[in-house]
């Protein structure tokens, strides 16, 4: 059978094939790969029925305390169509016992989830929070996109701020950004995601949103939030 580009492109296989290959390609590029676990797409909060790959070194396997299938199986798992069974901690497990940093999931089916970092990130950086929702295609899957309007951010139960954009932006975190963070739009709230900060880096910083890394050499700066209508 002759497969043309496009006929290649709608095919499901290969795209659950291609996304492997993708993650070891840019594996140490971002720090969702930098600390063990890596997860594609880059955040910790998912729908369900989306689809996410984790993956470990080639010599790890992943671990869990869900009822996902992907326990201790392969370093890598592809998990098309997300359930709450599959909330829970992840981390990838060597066959010596070491147990790399644990990444909590959340699948939730709600309509409001919140774009968060997955690892602990170095002091001194710049970190973007995403409000996103889910949009239902006609094939039944989500489809996520992030909310271009006005959303509050609360941190440990706490109102702290309003993105016009659905955006919520720290210019350099530092330990007083630790924290469980929530986005609330129309009403809606977000599961919550722990922030968490680390000792800095003295050779790059990186730039850290949902999914999206560019290293940059800065000075380290004090802790400022900026967002798009300040309270």
């Amino acid at each position: 059978m002759n497969l043309t580009l496009s006929s290649m492109l709608r095919s499901p296989m290969f795209w659950l094939t291609l996304i492997p290959v993708l993650l070891h390609l840019t594996r140490g590029n971002s720090p969702c790969f930098g600390r063990s676990l890596g997860i594609s797409p880059c955040r910790t909060q998912f729908f369900k029925r989306e689809s996410l790959t984790l993956c470990c070194r080639a010599d790890e396997r992943i671990m869990t305390n869900s009822k996902s299938a992907c326990s201790q199986k392969s370093h890598e798992c592809n998990i098309t169509l997300a359930g709450e069974q599959h909330s829970g901690s992840y981390w990838c497990g060597s066959n010596s016992g070491e147990r790399g940093e644990a990444v909590n999931i959340t699948v939730t089916a709600g309509s409001v989830i919140l774009g968060s970092p997955v690892h602990p990130v170095p002091e001194g950086s710049p970190v973007t929070l995403r409000c996103l929702m889910s949009h239902e295609s006609s094939k039944q899957l989500v489809v996520v996109s992030r909310i271009n309007q006005s959303c509050t951010f609360s941190r440990d139960g706490l109102l702290i701020g309003v993105g016009l954009t659905g955006e919520m932006s720290f210019v350099a975190v530092n330990r007083s950004h630790e924290g469980l963070y929530t986005c609330t739009f129309s009403g809606v709230e977000s599961p919550g995601s722990w922030l968490a900060v680390r000792e800095p880096e003295e050779a790059a910083s990186e730039d850290v949103t949902d999914g999206e890394v560019m290293l940059n050499r800065t000075e380290q700066k004090n802790g400022q939030e900026t967002n798009t209508h300040k309270v």
